[in-house]
């Protein structure tokens, strides 16, 4: 998701800088203002975002609270397959997660994810069953526990980025 939001932005002519939060050390003042926007995105697990990212944004919660700059923020998680479904994401995962960490954001969004039953998956055995328990009882059906299930749902990620285009 973040390399197609990336991808649109470049395309409409802004410089992009896309990293991966665990790649991330540190984020200075400098640094920020080399920026007219900051997005920033997460999978949602066990009803959190990640905790790199709430790292993250706690120790640079100054430099994103700038209002010079445009925030978008973003989540992926399973909730996320219906369109009441991602007003529920946007805002049990997006908007109260913005309030709790003093933010505001300029543009939200939430998308449906990838969940990976598979034998193939990369999630081990613990992490899968539990994943399958949570499915299982909050989404009845929806999933195949044997496969690879992909909610993305690509245009309107698209319009996301185009959305936070406009913005910057």
């Amino acid at each position: 998701m973040a390399e197609k939001i990336a991808e649109i932005l470049a395309t409409k002519e802004h410089s992009v800088v896309l990293k991966n939060i665990e790649d991330v050390a540190e984020f200075t003042e400098i640094e920020a203002e080399m920026f007219d926007g900051i997005i920033l995105g997460s999978g949602i697990q066990i009803g959190q975002w990640t905790g790199k990212i709430k790292e993250f944004i706690t120790r640079h919660k100054v430099l994103l609270a700038n209002e010079k700059r445009k925030l978008g923020l973003f989540v992926s998680c399973g909730t996320a397959q219906s369109e009441e479904g991602k007003l529920k994401a946007c805002q049990d995962y997006v908007t109260n997660f913005s309030t709790e960490f003093g933010l505001s954001p300029h543009l939200i969004a939430a998308f449906g994810g990838r969940f990976d039953f598979s034998k193939k998956s990369v999630h081990g055995f613990v992490k899968k069953n539990l994943l399958k328990a949570i499915t299982k009882k909050e989404n009845p059906g929806k999933f195949d526990l044997q496969a690879m299930n992909d909610f993305r749902n690509w245009a309107e990620i698209i319009m996301y980025a185009e959305e936070f285009a406009k913005l910057i």
